[in-house]
């Protein structure tokens, strides 16, 4: 990596030099270095289900318009081809100006993609609801799997680069406090299972309702115009881009969980935090770096939104 030109991308995370060289400070201290190839797994895994509901929700909407028997014209376009009219909307077309046509065609339009929004939004947020129970158990199983590996190998990490009092003391747990150890972060993985498939559904929901947002402004003529193709890019964007930053989070948040109950298995009272120590840490945790806190009474930054820092112990209850 010396001789790469700056910033790089590894596993969808930027690098620049400042960042790579925080987190080998930080792993000379005893942080590891985050497992970019899960998290990058669980992104990838993510956007696929995202994808696929974009693409079955634009589906939804092309199948009710054309069941509306909407006319489209220069309003809604769908593979770079306009829709053809249809004038079983307005009889006095022939009786009316070019300029009174298309506006009265656009207003039947609009008013009908705002019957198609809400019947859209029934069926999106009510109907299904156990068909879509059915899809998910598979989705639901690759999540856990995928947290499940990071738990094993982010674990294995962190005793790898433990100092060297806590390595003692992990490694010379009992069978019985071992057996406990393990329970414990196997309860800690499944909370944030449970935490990440609850922020999922939400996020699906965030997408249907950014379409149906699009859709009712058009209606509302709060927008001049519906490109289905734009609105699909839009969608599929979204989707990619919450996905990345799902994982991104939630998998630095797993972390520290495991980080935490790991230190409080081996009776370490105080940590030391620590920022990756480049331009993107944020000024309210750049005030925190290097501070010691109480292990059970940590500063609130802990909890914010793709937080990196790190925790290393500095005191514990047997000193």
């Amino acid at each position: 990596m010396a001789n790469s030109v700056y910033p790089i991308k590894i596993n969808g995370y930027i690098y620049s030099p400042k960042t790579r060289q925080g987190f080998l400070r930080m792993r000379r201290m005893g942080i590891p270095r985050p497992l970019f190839s899960i998290e990058n797994e669980l992104a990838k895994t993510l956007g696929s289900r995202y994808r696929k509901l974009a693409a079955q929700l634009l589906k939804d909407l092309k199948e009710k318009i054309k069941r509306n028997g909407i006319t489209i014209d220069r309003a809604l376009v769908a593979d770079g081809r306009e829709e053809e009219s249809l004038e079983s909307l307005m009889k006095f077309v022939d009786e009316m100006g070019e300029k009174m046509r298309k506006e009265q065609e656009e207003t039947a339009s609009r008013a009908n993609m705002g019957s198609v929004a809400n019947s859209l939004e029934h069926e999106w947020f009510e109907e299904n609801q156990e068909e879509q129970a059915q899809q998910d158990e598979q989705f639901y199983s690759d999540v856990e799997r995928i947290f499940k590996k990071q738990q094993k190998k982010y674990l294995e990490r962190l005793l790898d680069d433990a100092d060297g009092k806590t390595k003692r003391i992990l490694q010379s747990f009992t069978i019985d406090k071992k057996k406990f150890f393990d329970d414990n972060m196997d309860e800690v993985r499944r909370l944030y299972v449970q935490n990440s498939l609850e922020r999922i559904d939400w996020e699906q929901e965030d997408i249907k309702r950014a379409i149906l947002k699009r859709i009712t402004d058009y209606a509302m003529n709060r927008t001049d115009e519906l490109k289905l193709d734009d609105l699909t890019k839009d969608a599929f964007n979204r989707g990619d881009h919450l996905a990345r930053l799902f994982a991104r989070d939630q998998m630095a948040r797993f972390n520290k969980a495991c980080t935490l109950a790991t230190f409080r298995s081996a009776g370490v009272t105080k940590v030391q935090w620590l920022t990756a120590n480049d331009g993107r840490v944020r000024e309210t945790h750049r005030m925190l770096n290097k501070k010691i806190f109480d292990v059970d009474n940590l500063p609130k930054e802990i909890n914010d939104y793709n937080c990196r820092c790190g925790l290393v112990p500095v005191e514990w209850a047997d000193d």
